[in-house]
């Protein structure tokens, strides 16, 4: 039944690996707004939404490299170049060279090159808790459940208010089969961060496997009081309701 609910993309697989560091907490909430709107499948409001975080800060990095994977998303390649171009003018760490050359891998279904530039980014700069979050998402994809789960400990273990941490911590645990610790993982991530849509779409996955379909049902409407339009949402909810009418029947 639930099997539509998440539908796995190459941009969305490329957006998870994107993490801010250090930005304004208004530049903050247009990345972050930029990050749900992407999830969700609305690509125009996350361009929307990334042109705002620009606006505030235009010599922000991790904005502008964003901004090139929406733009190749959009399909505009020529102007993804030149955002991609504006990263490199702005200047990077060879470590966050790392970091996109693994994004990008991702997209690519590359697991095992975007493994080994996570791990040798992290070998530079190892105190950065984002980066163990895309790489253990990154192991999970490349069917390394145990050292995934291990990466997310990590991540969780250095940034503890980090919504993202738990975000990944629940969704290994989740694939791994252990519906109740990722069921209060994830709903850690949803109260650090309450509009984490994909947290609460791993949510509500987990919730109908086990039965409980109103609390299920209560997820995915709480993501289409965010994002009305969104199909996944739309469909798992529809698929829910039918579900429950057929057991009262």
């Amino acid at each position: 039944m639930m099997t539509a609910i998440c539908k796995t993309k190459a941009f969305a697989k490329r957006v998870e690996s994107a993490n801010p560091s250090l930005m304004s907490t208004t530049n903050l909430k247009y990345y972050n707004t930029a990050i749900n709107a992407a999830q969700s499948g609305d690509i125009p409001a996350a361009r929307t939404a990334i042109e705002s975080a620009l606006t505030e800060d235009p010599n922000d990095v991790q904005s502008w490299q964003l901004y090139g994977v929406v733009l190749n998303a959009l399909g505009e390649t020529e102007k993804a170049e030149k955002a991609v171009a504006k990263v490199k003018e702005l200047g990077v760490s060879e470590a966050d060279e790392l970091i996109m050359k693994a994004a990008d891998a991702i997209g690519q279904n590359k697991f095992g090159v975007a493994i080994t530039c996570y791990e040798d980014a992290l070998e530079l700069e190892p105190n950065r808790p984002e980066v163990y979050v895309s790489y253990a998402l990154a192991l999970m994809q490349g069917n390394y459940p145990s050292d995934a789960e291990e990466a997310a400990d990590k991540a969780v273990e250095m940034a503890p208010d980090d919504a993202s941490a738990w975000y990944a911590k629940g969704r290994i645990q989740r694939l791994r089969g252990h519906k109740v610790e990722a069921l209060a993982s994830l709903k850690k991530a949803i109260e650090l961060q309450g509009a984490l849509v994909l947290a609460r779409y791993e949510c509500g996955m987990i919730l109908a496997e086990m039965g409980e379909l109103e609390a299920a049902l209560e997820c995915f409407e709480q993501v289409l009081v965010d994002h009305p339009e969104d199909q996944n949402a739309i469909e798992a909810k529809a698929a829910i309701l039918a579900k429950m009418e057929e057991l009262n029947s």
